[in-house]
């Protein structure tokens, strides 16, 4: 058996991962990194020509056109998949994930509301619906 601080310690750090993988919390991003006593700092360039980068690949029009050719096929395909979900989620009626979402959320509350009713008056849940029925006049009172 865990320790309670070892379990809270366990849930705190899948938490934050959770967090920051989904977006909700952001580690700071202006925040420079300190310099320790030892250490010199890099001067900054003055301007980017300055600044010589050993990893920095010059591509060459081809290269260039095929990668915006496929960012473009890839914003494109997100852009399609983004529309789908929001028409998905905005349909209200039809077997669609929404609709079927506030099915069950509806179906859910009835039956509670039945059960409670149940055990306040001691009638069953048929015997409430034959009541409502005679009481809206759908059906006879005898």
């Amino acid at each position: 058996v865990e320790a309670p601080r070892q379990t809270t310690m366990r849930w705190c750090v899948v938490a934050m991962v959770v967090g920051v993988s989904a977006g909700l919390v952001a580690p700071p991003s202006s925040v420079r990194p300190r310099v320790l006593c030892w250490e010199t700092a890099a001067p900054e360039p003055e301007t980017k020509e300055a600044y010589e980068n050993p990893g920095r690949m010059t591509l060459d029009e081809m290269t260039l056109a095929k990668q915006s050719r496929d960012l473009d096929k890839l914003a494109a395909k997100w852009s399609r998949q983004r529309e789908l979900v929001e028409w998905e989620g905005s349909k209200l009626t039809g077997f669609s994930e929404q609709a079927e979402i506030i099915n069950g959320r509806t179906a859910m509350f009835f039956i509670v509301t039945g059960l409670l009713t149940e055990y306040w008056t001691g009638q069953s849940m048929p015997e409430q619906v034959i009541t409502l029925l005679r009481t809206t006049g759908v059906i006879g009172l005898s």
